[in-house]
């Protein structure tokens, strides 16, 4: 009769002659790709420069880093008015809820360096004015470094043979 037929697996098969028997369950495992191996290293080193925003007597949210796969992050807060800020660093596991980590009050023309001392998911600053109806310009800053990692855009998954 010649050879046996190929399945997708290229592996011999009988499977367009005999009935398909029900398959065992099989672990997948996570393999990556060839392509992603060779591609390169991701992003190594990042800088994001806020505009200048502008304080109320609330707090208010600047816009929320993913730092989930950085390695060191910080924030750099300038003072660019004429009034003191208070400034905080927050954190949160969801992006949507956040504890407070961090405070500090930056006079007129101060800088801050800022640093969270727990790891979450997600990381922000709000900002305020230090007394009321005393609005005060603050820029940002934020810098983080990565691992050198290769980026994973394919998932293989491949069958245990049992």
């Amino acid at each position: 009769m010649g050879k046996a037929a190929r399945c997708k697996h290229r592996r011999p098969c009988h499977c367009r002659k005999k009935r398909l028997r029900h398959k065992r369950h099989r672990i997948p495992r996570r393999r990556v790709c060839c392509r992603c191996r060779d591609s390169g290293s991701s992003q190594v080193f990042r800088s994001i420069e806020y505009e200048e925003a502008i304080t109320s007597d609330e707090f208010v949210p600047m816009p929320t880093q993913d730092t989930a796969s950085d390695l060191v992050f910080s924030y750099a807060v300038l003072n660019r008015g004429k009034n003191a800020a208070v400034v905080r660093l927050e954190v949160g596991p969801n992006g949507v809820d956040f504890a407070h980590d961090h405070e500090v009050v930056i006079q007129p023309g101060g800088i801050e360096i800022m640093t969270p001392s727990r790891f979450m998911h997600y990381t922000r600053i709000s900002v305020r004015s230090l007394q009321p109806d005393s609005p005060t310009r603050i820029q940002m800053y934020f810098q983080a470094q990565r691992a050198q990692m290769t980026p994973v855009h394919e998932f293989h998954f491949l069958k245990e043979n049992r």
